[in-house]
């Protein structure tokens, strides 16, 4: 079994390439966009004579300028339409005002947030959030400016189908001076002219991530740093279902108590803590209209849900330092007597934190409101999962949480974040559900 980094670059590097991963996940044609746009603005960055510090910002802040848009306004990502209504529109336009209190959140981030806040403002003014223009635009924002657009246009949308090279640079040529800064748009039409644009490769963009992220992150960060991170990530994943803020951090809680008086050793307790904060990463790859639907779901809409357990353990699989956690995500809906989901895997075949998991999951499911009911309450949820053990829950692990004290669902409510015992000693704070709210 692999040892489960708890502290320093490589657990955090990780999490930043998981924060990427899980935007990844987003259903429609912006799929790919935040990657390729963090690739161009790489190589625009490298031919202005921008420093390895500038240059990590900009793949990663081209990565992470439309973290905004989730849970706000994914008609733009999920509904194929060729323009947007006037109120998608004006919720787009809130998403980099909201990228940016995302960001200057996460440990290490903070240097992003003024960057994805104006990677739209215009070189003439007309941009926004702040109508900025010329030299007051922050360069890394110039430059991401330019890397969205090309992006996009070398993209199809639901009226067209990509651009041409040539196309692109006339276009490009076109906004220079209004929406481009002409020395970034420049750097781009020489690199396009002289054919030195490297194509996108995922396999490659990945390895160019972990590089920028140690320009990011110093050799040696507290363990709270990756806690923090933990934090954030879990709650833009819960921020996909409105009906769902808090539930990682809730499940983490349940579930590494859960560990704790399982009298777990340190390296499955911390894979506990952190696959409950990571379990629904999936989720992000599940349209809003399903995840919201207040009625009940039909066979389609229930496998693009079960798909979620799935498409998480994809995206923690191809990352070195929580490639661990993936079982527990893939396997979080199994049931002890065999019905459960993806694998049909049945008692001791269910890797044990992925049972730790499924307990913890479901109490927070039946207690809290959904679009499709109201809560279900305490006493409802003790009783199902009472009922249930032996048959969608280990036994032993429901007879654990059965006897959890009443001060651990107290605390379920408070808004205070929670670590195992080598996270002790982190800044307490619940500013995270704030920061995304719509």
């Amino acid at each position: 079994m692999p040892t489960t980094p708890h502290s320093g670059r490589e657990f955090f590097a990780g999490l930043l390439e998981a924060f990427t991963g899980v935007l990844g996940l987003a259903r429609g044609y912006l799929r790919s966009h935040g990657p390729r746009s963090g690739h161009l603005a790489r190589q625009l960055g490298a031919h202005l004579g921008c420093s390895p510090a500038e240059i990590g910002r900009l793949v990663f802040g081209g990565v992470l300028a439309d973290v905004g848009m989730i849970g706000m306004a994914e008609e733009a990502w999920e509904v194929p339409m060729p323009m947007l209504d006037a109120r998608t529109r004006a919720r787009v336009r809130r998403h980099p005002d909201r990228s940016q209190a995302i960001l200057c959140a996460v440990p290490h981030l903070e240097c992003l947030g003024p960057i994805v806040r104006h990677h739209h403002e215009w070189w003439d003014g007309t941009g926004y959030p702040d109508g900025l223009s010329g030299e007051a635009i922050p360069v890394e924002s110039r430059i991401l400016r330019v890397a969205d657009t090309v992006s996009a246009l070398q993209a199809a949308r639901p009226h067209r189908g990509p651009l041409s090279p040539e196309d692109i640079r006339f276009a490009v040529r076109r906004a220079t001076g209004e929406e481009f800064d002409p020395r970034v748009a420049e750097a781009f039409l020489h690199l396009a002219d002289s054919n030195r644009l490297a194509e996108f490769d995922e396999a490659a963009f990945q390895r160019w991530i972990l590089h920028a992220s140690t320009t990011l992150v110093p050799p040696s960060i507290a363990p709270p740093s990756a806690g923090e991170l933990l934090e954030i990530l879990a709650a833009v994943v819960d921020a996909k279902d409105p009906y769902t803020a808090g539930h990682s951090r809730r499940v983490a809680l349940l579930a590494g108590e859960m560990a704790r008086q399982l009298g777990l050793d340190r390296e499955l307790r911390e894979q506990v803590w952190a696959g409950g904060y990571l379990h629904d990463v999936g989720k992000l790859g599940v349209p809003l209209r399903i995840l919201a639907k207040p009625d009940r779901l039909d066979e389609d809409e229930m496998a693009r849900v079960r798909d979620h357990a799935g498409m998480g353990a994809d995206v923690l699989s191809t990352i070195p330092s929580l490639a661990h956690l993936a079982p527990a995500a893939r396997h979080h809906h199994e049931h002890w007597d065999g019905s459960g989901y993806p694998d049909g895997l049945a008692r001791d075949e269910i890797p044990l934190v992925a049972r730790v998991l499924a307990v913890a999951d479901a109490y927070d499911a039946m207690t809290t409101s959904r679009a499709y009911r109201g809560s279900l309450g305490h006493a409802h949820a003790v009783e199902e999962i009472a009922r249930e053990a032996g048959r969608q829950f280990d036994p032993e692990l429901a007879r654990v949480f059965l006897t959890l004290p009443g001060t651990i669902f107290h605390a379920l409510v408070q808004p205070v974040r929670w670590r195992p015992d080598s996270f002790l000693g982190s800044p307490g704070g619940g500013a995270v559900q704030t920061l995304l709210s719509p």
